[in-house]
């Protein structure tokens, strides 16, 4: 029987990286930022965010990257969204009567920065583009032999929140190409997803374990949807995963992806057990990179010819 060539959607950063040293500069720069703009000593800013991370660990559910107040993914699931929930978590502990959070809270808000969620991004992007102009993504020694190994059975889209430059400059050295008449060929690349977006076109949540996420995410549903993948690959479940499994759960008469999740060092148990064994319908565990080759050829093979899983 003739293999059906699944088409495979995989975020990027997480899964086919390493994303420990553009965490170790992103937080560098934000205890340093947050020190200068504040006029505070960073031992006081250091002993904010110790106690932030005190109150994320003691309430994970209500601490992670907050946008327009609601929770778009949580702190725990990977280090970037700890850093946005270290950040919204000072005018948290503020709130609560905290001393050095509220006094820092109060030094950002005389210099204009009241909004601590917008703070944080701005910290954020101005790290991460200072780390990537220096050392590019540290792509995981064995992304380019997965690729083109994956590409012999599968069309791949990458799905990613990061600029299609940014990502492309990865790979083009690699002899990777996106556009162009020497764009490699079944390789896509979709860049500012928008993953994170939460459009309230109706405001829904959905309960996952115990975990309450959005999907509201009509940008990123408009590129599930113009993509139709068999397969949607990510390492943050909220970000990632979520909508993909609750079109399929609802029934969408095209996208009903199988999902799988990227196991990181930063996987938070949560998420894990919702992977295993199927315990959720539709959602599969990715030990490591080294093993989506593998799981592709499974899939298709047992749906070869027959249309998609």
């Amino acid at each position: 029987m003739e293999r059906h060539r699944l088409r495979v959607l995989v975020d990027f950063d997480g899964v086919w990286t390493s994303v420990d040293g553009q965490a170790h500069a992103v937080d560098a720069a934000r205890g340093r930022r947050l020190a200068e703009l504040s006029g505070l000593p960073g031992g006081v800013v250091a002993q904010c965010e110790a106690s932030v991370a005190e109150a994320i660990a003691a309430d994970p559910l209500g601490h992670g990257w907050r946008l327009d107040g609601r929770i778009t993914a949580y702190a725990d699931e990977d280090p970037f969204l700890r850093h946005n929930a270290l950040c919204t978590g000072i005018g948290i502990l503020a709130e609560r009567g905290h001393g050095a959070c509220l006094a820092l809270r109060q030094a950002l808000a005389a210099g204009g920065h009241t909004d601590l969620g917008a703070l944080g991004s701005a910290i954020f992007m101005e790290a991460s583009h200072a780390y990537l102009d220096d050392h590019g993504h540290d792509l995981l020694p064995s992304a380019p032999g997965v690729l083109t190994s994956l590409l012999a059975i599968a069309d791949v889209v990458f799905c990613t929140n990061f600029t299609s430059d940014a990502v492309a400059r990865s790979w083009t050295p690699l002899g990777f190409s996106f556009a162009g008449a020497q764009a490699t060929p079944g390789l896509t690349l979709r860049g500012e997803a928008r993953k994170q977006t939460l459009t309230a076109d109706p405001a829904r949540t959905v309960l996952f374990g115990d975990r309450p996420v959005p999907v509201d995410r009509s940008f990123y549903r408009a590129a599930i949807e113009a993509e139709q993948p068999d397969i949607v690959v990510g390492d943050v479940f909220s970000l990632d995963l979520a909508l993909p499994l609750t079109m399929t759960a609802d029934g969408h008469p095209t996208c009903r992806p199988l999902c799988l999740l990227a196991r990181t060092r930063f996987t938070p148990p949560w998420s894990l057990e919702l992977a295993r064994d199927g315990r959720l319908p539709g959602l599969r565990l990715l030990e490591s990179l080294a093993d989506l080759v593998p799981l592709v050829e499974e899939i298709a093979d047992a749906h070869g010819g027959r249309g998609r899983p």
